[in-house]
């Protein structure tokens, strides 16, 4: 779809490899200053590799997003595992539990609706970094994720799968942090040894 509106005369496999490393440039740029790096300027980033230039995306922000939307609400995501959103919801019943992610692509609107068709309770607080315009690993949406669950820092345990948005950004806010596998399975693993706990 983006291929199409912005760049029709570029190969599809020449702008999904475009794309999949401006996304990771975004990454990169999001976690090096500690602010969201959403859809406009990824979209630039893959623009920008593919020699197109940012003045293609012009005023077609908003209808592209919508379509991305669309898209995304048609096929939605599957979670890892098939069992994170029970396990999710278990370890809820027991202690405070919020999500929060660094949205890229896909703002927090979309995303609640994806996790909601995934199976997430919608009952669960969550930080995304394009509503709160910080990101991981920056103390501050450590220091808003905090507050939603309302527990001192320091009794807050931080499970995520990057060393440095994740257990770095998450230390350096004064949470303990736990690194898991970015598959899933060892994110279930551990949300099951919680739930039982």
């Amino acid at each position: 779809m983006l291929r199409r509106a912005l760049a029709p005369g570029v190969a599809g496999g020449d702008f999904d490899v475009a794309l999949r490393a401006a996304d990771h440039d975004g990454d990169e740029l999001s976690m090096a200053t500690g602010r969201d790096v959403g859809f406009d300027q990824r979209v630039g980033l893959v623009l920008d590799r593919l020699g197109v230039g940012g003045a293609a995306l012009g005023d077609r922000s908003a209808y592209l997003m919508a379509e991305q939307a669309a898209l995304a609400l048609t096929h939605p995501p599957r979670p890892l595992t098939h069992r994170l959103p029970q396990l999710l919801a278990a370890v809820a019943e027991r202690m405070p539990v919020v999500l929060t992610s660094n949205t890229g692509m896909l703002p927090g609107e979309l995303m609640r609706k994806l996790l909601r068709l995934a199976g997430f309770r919608d009952d669960l607080g969550m930080v995304f970094s394009n509503e709160v315009g910080a990101a991981k690993p920056s103390r501050e949406i450590f220091d808003i994720a905090v507050g939603v669950v309302a527990v001192p820092a320091p009794d807050v345990l931080h499970v995520g799968d990057n060393p440095v948005a994740d257990v770095r950004g998450a230390g350096a806010a004064g949470l303990r942090t736990l690194l898991v596998e970015p598959d899933g399975v060892a994110l279930a693993a551990r949300l099951e040894t919680i739930a039982r706990a």
